[in-house]
This record gives C-alpha cells, sequence and structure tokens, in this order.
C-alpha cells in the first residue's frame, strides 16, 4: 500500500473512529457492546452506501468506470472491517453472548426445527449473509485477486454487493422494531438507503441512454 492509500485508508478509519463515538453519545446509558454494535452498523452502512455510488455517479458524469478504483476499493474495505466488528460486538448484545442461540432456538424449547424461524431469528440470518458476501469481497479487493480471476469474473463477484442494498436496510429495520428504537435512527437508515438506491436508479437510467448512444465496455458498467 503506497503512501497516499496508507493516509487515506487512516483519514477513513479516523472518521469512523470520530462518528462513531458520536453514536457513544447520543447513547449514554447503552453497554458498551450495543453500543458499539449500534456505531458501527451505521458508519459501516454510510461507507458502503458511499463506495457502491462511487460507480455510477461516474457514470452520471460521463466519467470512465474503471474496474476497480483504489478509492471506491478502500472505502469499501472500511465498510466491511466496521461490519466485522459490528458483528462481533452485535452477538454479545443479547442472549447473556450465547451466539448459537442467535440462529437455533434455546435447548429448552420445543420447535418443529431447531433454526429460528422467528423475527429475531430471521433477520440474524439476513445479518449472517450479509456478513458472509462481506468476508469474499473483502478477501477479494486486492490486485492479486484481479489479476488472477480476470476482469470480468472478478467484477461478477464484486456485483454481490448489490444483494446488501435492501438486505442491510432490513435486517436493521427488524432490529429497530425488535428493540423498540424506531426515531431517529430509523430516519438516518432510510435516508441512507433512499439516497443510495436514488444514485444507482440515476446510475442505470444514465447507462441505458449511454448504451444506446455508443457501445460501452464491460469495465464501464459496474
Amino acid at each position: 500500500m503506497d503512501m497516499t492509500r496508507g493516509f487515506r485508508f487512516i483519514t477513513l478509519l479516523m472518521i469512523a473512529c470520530a462518528l462513531i463515538f458520536l453514536f457513544y453519545l447520543f447513547e449514554p446509558g447503552k453497554p458498551f457492546a450495543q453500543a458499539t454494535s449500534i456505531g458501527t452498523a451505521y458508519v459501516s452502512m454510510l461507507y458502503f452506501a458511499v463506495a457502491l455510488s462511487i460507480g455510477p455517479l461516474n457514470l452520471i458524469r460521463s466519467k470512465r468506470n474503471p474496474v476497480s478504483s483504489f478509492l471506491r476499493r478502500d472505502i469499501g474495505i472500511c465498510a466491511a472491517l466496521l461490519a466485522l466488528v459490528h458483528t462481533v460486538a452485535g452477538l454479545q448484545v443479547h442472549l447473556g453472548g450465547r451466539f448459537v442461540e442467535y440462529f437455533i432456538f434455546p435447548s429448552g424449547q420445543s420447535h418443529i426445527i431447531p433454526f429460528r424461524y422467528d423475527a429475531f431469528g430471521l433477520t440474524n440470518y439476513v445479518g449472517l449473509i450479509c456478513t458472509l458476501i462481506m468476508i469474499a469481497l473483502l478477501c477479494l479487493s486486492n490486485n492479486r485477486s484481479l489479476r488472477a480471476m480476470g476482469a470480468s469474473s472478478w467484477k461478477k463477484w464484486q456485483r454481490l454487493a448489490y444483494v446488501m442494498i435492501l438486505a442491510l436496510p432490513a435486517h436493521g429495520l427488524v432490529y429497530q422494531v425488535l428493540e423498540k428504537r424506531i426515531g431517529s435512527y430509523t430516519i438516518l437508515l432510510l435516508a441512507i438507503t433512499i439516497a443510495l438506491l436514488a444514485v444507482q436508479f440515476s446510475g442505470v437510467i444514465r447507462y441505458r441512454r449511454a448504451r444506446g448512444a455508443r457501445p460501452l465496455t464491460d469495465s464501464e458498467t459496474a
């Protein structure tokens, strides 16, 4: 990693820490694990939205979209790292840290199938899927993977990120309902989601117009 990327990465982490600290200030009575889980979740979602908006914004501005850019990659890496911290912290918030029971009903309860199918369990499975996608994308966010897989295959794997555009907000909204936190956090989550969807939709429109005017390469469609 060169000095420019190193400086940018440190800056992104410092901004993330400052934003997470603001969440601590808004949640003075929350346990450390829960406050960390909430703060890292929203900052990760914000970084994720910014990373996914870079490509569509380039299309809207009629700029060439490279297969990969270090800016988009570094923001995405920070989003993934924050999501992993959120996952670890979130698994300590409920059920006394018995994280297996986030996905499987407690042994003392009688159910047809052991896997949780209530709202709590289903949203945890959505979160687990998103976490696995984040880990996969994190492992692929390097030049070695890009060279080994080729631009086309590498880009197809990167598009797994689009699965999370609605999955992450749904996961967050369900938890807000379960924890009775509907309010300012809901507005923040919906604002980030709507802004991301608006940028994506605008990018799709711009792409279709550009494709009608001239052929675009695969690297320009991301």
